[in-house]
């Protein structure tokens, strides 16, 4: 299905990892979320695909080029200042929105929504509070796993928990740890496999309003052996170009008791590098993330110790 659209904003959002369209799920827009703009001819979307499956999608992409984008939840591209979207392929109706336990884990469909995430029987805890940090309903309702990854945006809401888990992304060709796809990997998103895991977890965000995404995002995951730390884990949004594992806290955490707060504040300090913007300054998200993450580690110890 190819068709036209005249006075429909429809702007893009550039990746974090690029300044294309190259992510091939990338920055979605909702039809329901299109502002009408009949004077503003260059903010206008020429063309609309609707492809009938995975393989036209993609053949579609290469044909229209890095200006086209996939079109899925829609929350990221009607910012002001993005990019102009000189075509959009729906990907709406190829079946990427289920979400499916498996011997292996949760596998939730690149097209599922944050809201069936937060409604769906076996979404674990510490997914479902992670999803439910997401902005609005509203918001919940449209706005997409695959577009969540793709966008890669430092503040995501969902990413620190998926990496506290473990979480693979499966690709058109291929399968790859969610950390490894966070730091350039490209292709299309099919699904986000969640490993399901004895593991102890803990989460917390800052926002400035309860509408709003997160200044910063901590999820942390951990094994106990005793009073130590076992294989610890340990994801910060907010504090660099995208969401990071702080592998040199962990490195020190693992096989040690939970150091006193003041500790493990100083640990995470060091270890992150947030800039000023208008949602913080530079030493204010650096705080906030060092006291988040003494709260998620000591909240994955007690949930496993009261277990």
């Amino acid at each position: 299905m190819t068709c036209s659209y005249n006075r429909v904003k429809g702007c893009g959002s550039l990746s974090p990892r690029a300044n294309t369209f190259d992510s091939l799920w990338l920055q979605c827009i909702s039809l329901s979320g299109f502002r009408i703009f009949p004077e503003k001819e260059s903010a206008l979307v020429p063309s609309y695909h609707r492809p009938a499956s995975i393989d036209e999608a993609l053949r579609l992409k290469a044909d229209l080029g890095p200006a086209a984008v996939f079109l899925a939840g829609g929350t990221e591209v009607n910012n002001h200042g993005s990019a102009r979207a000189e075509a959009l392929i729906d990907l709406a109706g190829l079946g990427l929105d289920t979400i499916q336990p498996s011997p292996e884990g949760l596998r939730i469909g690149a097209g599922g929504t944050f809201q069936q995430i937060v409604e769906h029987p076996d979404t674990p805890w510490y997914l479902e509070a992670a999803a439910l940090q997401m902005a609005n309903r509203n918001i919940r309702n449209r706005a997409t796993v695959g577009g969540h990854l793709a966008v890669n945006r430092s503040c995501a809401d969902l990413i620190p928990v998926l990496l506290a888990a473990e979480a693979r992304v499966a690709l058109v060709d291929r399968e790859v740890a969610l950390e490894d796809f966070l730091c350039g990997q490209q292709g299309l998103i099919l699904s986000v496999l969640v490993p399901m895991t004895a593991r102890g977890f803990g989460l917390g965000n800052m926002t400035r309003t309860a509408a709003d995404i997160s200044i910063v995002a901590v999820a942390a995951s951990l094994n106990l052996d005793g009073e130590c730390l076992r294989q610890p884990v340990l994801a910060v949004g907010g504090v660099a170009a995208h969401v990071v594992r702080l592998h040199d806290v962990e490195r020190a955490l693992d096989g040690s008791p939970l150091p006193t707060r003041e500790n493990l504040e100083s640990l995470v300090s060091q270890a992150v590098h947030p800039i000023d913007d208008h949602r913080g300054s530079a030493a204010y998200k650096r705080h906030i993330a060092s006291v988040l993450a003494g709260r998620a580690l000591a909240d994955a110890v007690r949930r496993l110790v009261i277990r």
